[in-house]
């Protein structure tokens, strides 16, 4: 039951992710700019992981910190970016490039064509998340794109880089612990140099909330799960998290979701249950 289990650990991951949207817009009505509200999260989920995972820094990798400052700092940053390009709703549809890009970068991998029910699925989850959170079906300018790409691409790395640690024979705490502090070093500098480091007190619960939460134990699940789970899987199921985010809106923020929402998260929760179950199968 490992691979199954690894698959449904990754969905739980994903639900945590999806509890992120609310408590961003949350902070960010105390007067937090979205990478102050990033910078503030991943600061709390930095103390939090040191703590709990303290042997993560038993025995420090280079390439962990590279990771962490290309990739999750990058990740980051691009999704600030891409949101003051494209807006939000855009930006969360083309995040989910990311499983395509997976499926072909894994094919590629294995000098074999793509497996037709991965790519079919990944083709459908980008079009359950672009209609999903993008009701108005808006196209992006080619600015946009290239960012949104460039987003999609340092999330797919995230996808695929951790099966590579593990075959390194790093631990899981080492590969959360060591990247999570080295990306929290890069965006310290770069907001620094840019916006200025801010906090509101009042905002502080959800700025917790989302570091130790969203930001501490999701990635926890994450990188347990991607232990034994394959990153195209891993890059379907995480799709669930458009779908908490957007139920959780209408419940909490009282935002309204019309019949095209619905029929795009439809389609993931359908991806997804199909992804389950090809992991309970392979097993």
């Amino acid at each position: 039951m490992r691979v199954k289990l690894g698959a449904l650990i990754i969905a739980l991951a994903a639900i945590l992710w999806g509890t992120t949207g609310v408590s961003v817009a949350l902070s960010r009505s105390y007067g937090l700019t979205y990478l102050q509200v990033a910078y503030s999260m991943l600061l709390a989920s930095t103390c939090f992981l040191a703590l709990f995972l303290r042997d993560g820094l038993r025995r420090l990798n280079p390439y962990l910190f590279l990771y962490g400052s290309l990739v999750i700092a990058s990740f980051r940053i691009l999704y600030v970016v891409s949101i003051s390009v494209n807006g939000v709703g855009l930006t969360s549809a083309l995040i989910y490039i990311a499983p395509l890009i997976v499926v072909l970068v894994e094919s590629l991998t294995r000098g074999k064509l793509p497996r037709l029910t991965d790519l079919t699925l990944s083709l459908l989850v980008f079009a359950g998340a672009y209609i999903a959170t993008n009701p108005e079906l808006a196209i992006t300018s080619l600015k946009g794109f290239l960012v949104g790409l460039a987003l999609a691409l340092t999330y797919s790395a995230t996808l695929i880089m951790p099966r590579k640690f593990y075959a390194r024979g790093l631990s899981r705490n080492e590969i959360i612990v060591q990247s999570t502090l080295s990306a929290t070093a890069t965006l310290t500098i770069i907001l620094c140099l840019s916006e200025g480091i801010a906090l509101s007190i009042d905002s502080l619960p959800y700025v917790m909330y989302g570091g130790v939460v969203c930001m501490g134990l999701a990635v926890i699940l994450f990188y347990e799960g991607m232990k034994t789970t394959n990153p195209t899987h891993a890059g379907l199921i995480t799709t669930l998290e458009p779908v908490v985010s957007l139920i959780l809106s209408r419940i909490i923020l009282g935002e309204y979701l019309n019949l095209i929402q619905y029929l795009g998260i439809s389609m993931i929760i359908v991806v997804a249950i199909t992804t389950l179950t090809i992991q309970r199968e392979n097993h």
